[in-house]
């Protein structure tokens, strides 16, 4: 039906290259300072650092496609098959409501009171914030994310997806296939974010 978008944080995005090109610098500054082994030693705690600036504000995003919608926060991904889609509240962040409980979208915060008072007088006038999901097969992204864009975007899509006879039976194929949404922990980012800490306290340790 239409392209999946993708709702990421342009803002987060620099900082966490800023912070790597930050540490690089650092590190460079001090082989040259102190010599290569001071470091090495210094390494584990440059990336911890850069790892939790990525994981907080680069990999958080919301995909928003024809056959599901996706949220990754930063400890997990929650994959949401559209039969299981109850609905979203837009408070300080976006909440999207499933037959499995509430996802938080930590990308998606509240937005500017300016851009509250656009939304309203674009449905009173009955224009459709969004319109319809964005044609075409390419991927849109966006980089500006907040809990009124990207609603506005997974109710577009939805509503779409039930004029078009998609999701007729849904709630008849969910329960006969158990479709649920489905959580998977960053067991990877967690697992490196504990050996680099442990490294790190290692090296203060040892002084």
């Amino acid at each position: 039906m239409g392209a999946t978008q993708e709702f990421t944080s342009g803002y987060g995005r620099g900082l966490t290259v800023a912070a790597a090109a930050t540490g690089v610098v650092t590190l460079g500054a001090v082989a040259v300072q102190d010599g290569a082994r001071e470091a090495l030693r210094l390494l584990p705690l440059v990336a911890l650092v850069v790892l939790a600036v990525w994981a907080l504000l680069w990999r958080p995003a919301v995909e928003v496609s024809d056959g599901e919608l996706v949220v990754r926060n930063v400890l997990s991904t929650v994959r949401v098959p559209w039969p299981t889609y109850r609905g979203v509240t837009r408070g300080w962040s976006l909440v999207v409501h499933t037959t499995d409980g509430d996802v938080q979208v930590a990308v998606a915060p509240r937005g500017s009171a300016a851009a509250g008072a656009l939304r309203r007088r674009g449905a009173d006038d009955d224009v459709a914030p969004t319109g319809g999901p964005p044609a075409g097969d390419r991927p849109v992204r966006s980089y500006r994310p907040t809990a009124e864009t990207v609603g506005d975007a997974i109710e577009a899509r939805h509503d779409a997806l039930v004029r078009a006879g998609y999701l007729d039976g849904a709630e008849r194929a969910r329960t006969e296939h158990g479709l649920r949404p489905t959580r998977r922990v960053h067991v990877l980012g967690l697992g490196a974010a504990v050996v680099l800490a442990a490294a790190g306290v290692a090296v203060l340790v040892t002084g």
